[in-house]
Order: C-alpha cells, then sequence, then structure tokens
C-alpha cells in the first residue's frame, strides 16, 4: 500500500494547524502520472522500503501567513536529520551543505516548496518539526526545546555504543540538528588538543557520539540525563 513518510505526514499536520484555512492548490504526496513516468527519479513515487513516498509539496500562500521561503529557511536552519533536500524559488539545498544553489529543474518551485526526506528508517520518525514559523524554538545549543543540540564538524560517526572501535550506525556529513535522550561516560575522544570521555546517546539516529563533537562549551550536556 503506498502511503507518504510518517515524518512528512506530522509535518503536513503541523502546517495545517499553523495555518488553518490555507491555500493547498499546488500541494502534493504521492506523485500524478508525470512523476510516476520519472521512476526513482522522483521522490514523489514510492520507490522506498514497502511502498513510501519520501517528499510532500506546500503551497505558497503568504495571505494566510505561509511564505515558502521562510519555512525552507528555517528547514535548513534545524538541520533536521530527516531532511534530504528542499527547493524552493528556483534554489535547491541538500543535507551535504545546507546552503542553497541554483535549481535547473522544469519547475521553478516558485508556487509551493518541495522537502525530500532521507530513504532510510529516519523518514518515519513522526516527532514534530522544531520551526520558529510552527511554534518551535529554532537556534542551537538546546535553543528551547530541552534535548536539542546540534553537532560541530563534517563526517562525524555515529557508533552503536560509546567508543571509538564500536560500529558506525550513521554518519552525520556536517553541522546537524539532533535530540539527545541520555549522556554517559564511554571512550576518551580527543582532537584539536581537547579531549572528552562523556559520549550522547541520539535515539532518533540509534547510537552515540561523542559530547566533543557538540557544539556547546560544555563537556558535559546541561539538563540532560545520564544514560
Amino acid at each position: 500500500m503506498t502511503r507518504v513518510a510518517n515524518s512528512l505526514e506530522t509535518l503536513l499536520h503541523q502546517i495545517n494547524a499553523r495555518f488553518p484555512g490555507r491555500n493547498i492548490a499546488s500541494d502534493g504526496g504521492v506523485g500524478d502520472a508525470a512523476h510516476q513516468a520519472k521512476g526513482k527519479a522522483s521522490d514523489h513515487n514510492p520507490w522506498y522500503g514497502p511502498g513510501i513516498v519520501t517528499a510532500r509539496d506546500f503551497t505558497h500562500d503568504p495571505t494566510h501567513g505561509l511564505n515558502i521561503q521562510e519555512i525552507a529557511d528555517q528547514l535548513l536552519a534545524s538541520r533536521d536529520p530527516r531532511i534530504k533536500y528542499v527547493i524552493a524559488n528556483g534554489r535547491i539545498a541538500t543535507n551535504r551543505d545546507w546552503q542553497w544553489a541554483p535549481y535547473d529543474g522544469a519547475n521553478p518551485h516558485d508556487k509551493h516548496f518541495h522537502i525530500s526526506v532521507v530513504a532510510d528508517p529516519r523518514c518515519d520518525e513522526a516527532h514534530p518539526w522544531n520551526l520558529p514559523i510552527l511554534g518551535g524554538g529554532g537556534g542551537n545549543g538546546g535553543g528551547t526545546e530541552p534535548g536539542m543540540f546540534v553537532t560541530c564538524g563534517t563526517g562525524v560517526n555515529v557508533r552503536a555504543e560509546p567508543r571509538q572501535d564500536a560500529p558506525v550506525v550513521a554518519v552525520l556529513a556536517g553541522p546537524t540538528r539532533v535530540r539527545v535522550g541520555c549522556q554517559t561516560l564511554g571512550g576518551t575522544v580527543e582532537t584539536a588538543g581537547r579531549n572528552n570521555a562523556a559520549w550522547s546517546h541520539l535515539p532518533d539516529l540509534g547510537g552515540y557520539i561523542s559530547n566533543i563533537f557538540i557544539d556547546h562549551p560544555a563537556a558535559w550536556l546541561p539538563d540532560v540525563g545520564e544514560c
């Protein structure tokens, strides 16, 4: 059975609640015949898992407060690990660098913005999207939402256990907004003249990263419990 990824259904519900009566003329989830003809070239097709579509479009409707550039910019700023890429107003940004670049597709996406989520189990993580326009805190270092932090560095490994020789379960290409469930002591990590033996558990990614890769001045994160 074809369906849209749970993370995008959550975003749909949040946007509908925030902007009641909004225009939905350019909204889209499961692709039409034109999208289906593109096969795996379109994330609007159910090419991942058991019939899962990993993309949604949301209509530009500034009359009701939904400005696609504003929400697209906030999605990028959130560094949510569920995001694959965002397209709006003739530009595209991916989770490789979170920076806007020209988009040369036939549709400039000026009547709606497009969001694709990653084709892995994270696409079905249904926790709310933390965007200021939707009432979330945004920002980094935890913002106003407990347990939320931003990582630093590139190619940061998320490991199955809090030690450097544990299997890698995910890789963070660049600074990423993550939810820390708890923290514990593990193997000491040294980098750039610093060392830290504290590790954060990331429940949304199913593993641990060293706190040395969390963008926070404290070695042991505040207001986060011990595992």
